[in-house]
């Protein structure tokens, strides 16, 4: 794995405009962009093999772990599932509710792979890892024999094809006050959909009402199949909760609820202990004798980052460089997990996104920083490999 410089591409910003991708400017603490432009990293073919036979394995794992976990009806309470939320965890599941997409975070050193957490429910960053890199990887020139680990866009439209016969209508929604990355992701779905031969609306998650039967948009058209960019452990405080049933298909189904949550990370360490793919991880409890080395402690439910503090041999460092704090965040418990050291490079700290389309790994993406943690102004990166 090397990062290499380019020259940047002429017009490079209208061709973001050109797809929707108008958010790329959004500012960085360093005082760069979101969008770095004149670089990108360099892996061989046998670590991109390598890094989707993980992503590939590591998703089988999951699975298992919450088929087991849905078998026994046992749900440890680190979980904090709302009690509401389990017979809908269990009956899409029985049901086999088809999930669309999720996000595995990888720390990477060139050979050893590490799984962070799993972006199983609300990843972003979809647009800019399925087409904004493709363009870069057409349009960049000086490289030989170039490939790039991508079939994220066709297989978004695949998949649509497999979870809806062709015509369904289906709705898209949003938080009416998301930042323009989740909107701007939300409306690359709609278009995959589009082209998957679905009928598509957008409206935002404040604005879908119930009519007594059904949920319905500002049309009063039921809403029978909806994809929403909305975090489940929402829906669960708010009156969705109390509506919930088999007329209206969730994207992603309520099961995601578990592989979402940074719990499931301590399960699979439980159930996998030593496998070279995870970091050891476990429930945290201030309680609890002080652990020796080096860890991090992660909310369960939280995003972009938010949170996490360093904790060496049971002192807490205070947060880790990049995080930030949240109330919200702070209300469901954390887990502790092993800290991972990941290579530096020209002051950046890389991070792998393995993304999942149905139940097989469709592309990596990279964002980096100069920060312990990846947060919400992070550049992404684009990516290559070479044979």
């Amino acid at each position: 794995m090397k990062r290499k410089i380019f020259t940047p591409r002429p017009d490079w910003q209208i061709e973001h405009h050109n797809i929707g991708f108008d958010y790329f400017n959004l500012p960085s603490a360093d005082g760069s962009i979101y969008w770095s432009e004149g670089m990108a990293y360099e892996f061989t073919l046998q670590q991109i093999e390598q890094l989707e036979d993980a992503a590939n394995e590591l998703h089988q794992m999951c699975l298992h772990v919450v088929g087991d976990l849905i078998l026994r009806g046992n749900y440890p309470d680190y979980f904090q599932l709302p009690n509401a939320a389990i017979p809908h965890i269990e009956q899409s599941w029985r049901e086999n509710s088809a999930m669309l997409y999720g996000r595995f975070d990888f720390a990477y050193n060139g050979s050893q792979i590490k799984m962070l957490e799993y972006n199983a429910d609300t990843p972003t960053g979809l647009l800019e890892a399925s087409v904004a890199q493709w363009l870069w990887i057409e349009q960049v020139s000086g490289i030989a024999n170039r490939d790039q680990f991508n079939s994220i866009h066709e297989d978004l439209i695949k998949r649509w094809k497999t979870i809806l016969p062709r015509g369904s209508h289906l709705h898209f929604a949003a938080c009416q006050e998301a930042g323009r990355e989740d909107w701007g992701n939300l409306e690359y779905l709609m278009d995959t959909a589009y082209q998957a031969n679905l009928q598509v609306s957008e409206l935002s998650m404040e604005n879908i009402g119930w009519d007594g039967n059904n949920f319905v948009d500002l049309k009063q058209r039921p809403i029978q199949n909806l994809f929403k960019l909305y975090p489940w452990e929402w829906i669960f405080e708010e009156a969705f909760a109390a509506h919930l049933s088999p007329r209206t298909q969730w994207i992603e189904p309520c099961w995601k609820m578990l592989l979402s949550n940074k719990a499931i990370l301590v399960e699979l360490w439980k159930r996998y202990p030593q496998h070279p793919l995870l970091l050891e991880t476990h429930a945290f409890d201030p309680q609890q004798q002080p652990r020796t080395g080096k860890w991090v402690k992660k909310p369960i439910l939280a995003r972009e980052g938010a949170n996490i503090h360093l904790l060496e041999n049971g002192q807490d460092m205070g947060a880790a460089s990049g995080s930030f704090y949240f109330d919200d965040y702070d209300k469901s418990g954390y887990v502790v997990q092993k800290w991972v050291d990941t290579p530096l490079f020209a002051g950046q700290l890389p991070t792998l996104g393995l993304w999942m389309v149905g139940h097989h790994c469709a592309g990596l993406s990279i964002r980096e920083d100069c920060y312990d943690i990846i947060g919400n102004d992070a550049h992404f990166a684009a990516h290559y490999f070479v044979e």
